[in-house]
């Protein structure tokens, strides 16, 4: 049975879920925007929270949806606002999980019309794809949407020529806002899909990232982990958890961010921010 949002500095267990401290956690993965800081700013329980995380010997990392910066600008960013990263393996986006699905699963979708941001674009020819030209002459092999902040009529309008005419189609997340501190409102990919879906009357063909579980299953294969063992933290209920309850794995609900902390949650564990549950995972400290 669902569960209240919790407020205050109290943890919310769900019933038959065992507490934190005895879950046999040994990884815990976290969405980044509502979780760890809002905007340009950490939350004050963020970095006490990665150290006990590493103490104990407890894998962490980070799952977002957002595909508008590459895996090494967020490294680099999430550097910048002092976090202890080890690498670049310890973030994971949605081009990872269309990436192996293009080598492994549509292997004949070299050559693609991509409607995302230059970073995006850069990191998915990294993999080895071509980026088909601007013209009605050069048919890709598949378009691909992501978030794109510098989205460009033009290039709409050739996506949903090519998506009209057949062409396979697939998108990165389903997101329709990103969210932000500043006095607007990003339109994201799910929104992009939904403009192409309405003027093609075409239904994309598969949409990857949260709440799919692809992400998660990522870092459950290269850790070897069970997915008992690994925790995944965010603020959205329809895609931070979701995508937790389809991979089998444990979630926790943070009240702070875009989800709010009124609505019930399907997590296993709810709290206001991550130092209530550094408490309840590590209450010998």
């Amino acid at each position: 049975m669902p569960m209240s949002a919790a407020g205050g500095h109290r943890l919310r267990v769900k019933p038959g879920s065992p507490p934190p401290s005895q879950a046999g956690i040994r990884c815990v993965m976290m969405d980044l925007d509502g979780t760890i800081y809002e905007g340009d700013s950490l939350y004050p329980t963020s970095l006490p929270f990665f150290d006990a995380l590493t103490r104990h010997g407890i894998a962490w990392g980070f799952v977002t949806n957002n595909t508008s910066r590459s895996i090494d600008s967020y490294v680099a960013r999430l550097r910048g606002m002092g976090i202890p990263l080890a690498g670049r393996d310890q973030v994971i986006t949605p081009v990872l999980s269309v990436a192996d699905a293009l080598r492994t699963e549509y292997p004949a979708f070299k050559r693609l019309f991509l409607l995302g941001t230059e970073d995006f674009r850069r990191e998915m020819q990294a993999f080895g794809l071509e980026e088909t030209a601007d013209s009605p002459d050069d048919r890709p092999d598949a378009v691909i949407t992501a978030f794109d902040k510098s989205l460009n009529y033009d290039r709409l309008c050739r996506a949903a020529w090519w998506i009209k005419n057949g062409v396979p189609w697939l998108a990165t997340h389903p997101d329709v806002f990103c969210p932000t501190t500043e006095r607007t409102w990003l339109v994201d990919c799910g929104a992009i899909t939904a403009c192409l879906e309405t003027a093609t009357g075409v239904r994309c063909q598969r949409v990857f990232g949260k709440p799919n579980p692809d992400l998660l299953q990522v870092m459950l294969k290269r850790l070897g982990l069970q997915p008992s063992e690994l925790l995944m933290a965010g603020d959205r209920e329809h895609t931070d958890i979701e995508s937790g309850l389809r991979a089998g794995v444990r979630t926790l609900r943070i009240s702070t961010g875009v989800g709010g902390g009124s609505a019930e949650t399907r997590a296993d564990y709810c709290c206001r921010d991550l130092g209530v549950f550094q408490r309840a995972l590590f209450p010998e400290d």
